[in-house]
């Protein structure tokens, strides 16, 4: 094989590689576009309630516990709202995403998960932790599970056999954190405590 032959055979192997560097990259980053605002709708009762105008709304709050990752943390809060005027109210889960990056337009994201879709949440998340191989024939995977106040967890085992463990939310911003295993399964405990502090005031 002639010198030249050698040198762009190599030149192309480098290049490829620093291809597929780059492209998992990109992924890493992605995050959805923002939203416009004015096709924002609150999309459960939480929302809902937040959303009322010329109403007197009293809200509460259970500090639950807070995970910390490396870039940033996610407080969980079991929360209460309720409307004086109409007699309603909605209970859930509140998780604040706050970011180490001094530069994020929005340094504080919220998602809130109604009430009744945390069992749901919880019983997606122990299925995603326990993720192996023997769920696809095929050489590798992706579960997510998004909530309607848009909290999303995913878990993607990518063609180098790599696996990526994330949480996102918000919806005007959104932010995402990389977990790792451990990490999912602490947020699934902290989002289980909060709903048992609700049982306790029902």
């Amino acid at each position: 094989m002639s010198l030249s032959r050698s040198l762009s055979l190599a030149l192309l192997m480098i290049a490829t590689s620093f291809g597929s560097v780059r492209a998992q990259r990109r992924w890493d980053q992605r995050l959805p576009p923002p939203r416009d605002l004015q096709f924002y709708e609150p999309r459960n009762r939480l929302e809902e309630l937040e959303s009322l105008v010329e109403t007197v709304l009293i809200k509460g709050r259970t500090y639950v516990g807070t995970l910390r990752v490396q870039s940033g943390s996610a407080r969980v809060e079991a929360t209460e709202i309720r409307d004086t005027r109409k007699s309603m109210r909605a209970t859930g889960v509140v998780i604040t995403f706050i970011a180490n990056d001094a530069s994020a337009v929005s340094p504080e994201v919220r998602s809130a998960i109604d009430y009744e879709e945390i069992d749901p949440l919880v019983k997606a998340l122990d299925m995603m932790v326990k993720a192996d191989d023997s769920i696809t024939k095929l050489t590798h995977f992706e579960i997510r599970y998004r909530t309607h106040g848009d909290f999303e967890a995913m878990i993607v085992k990518q063609i180098s056999g790599s696996v990526i463990v994330s949480v996102e939310g918000g919806f005007f911003e959104r932010t995402r954190f990389f977990l790792t295993p451990d990490d999912l399964t602490k947020l699934r405990w902290l989002i289980a405590q909060a709903k048992e502090k609700l049982d306790e005031i029902k």
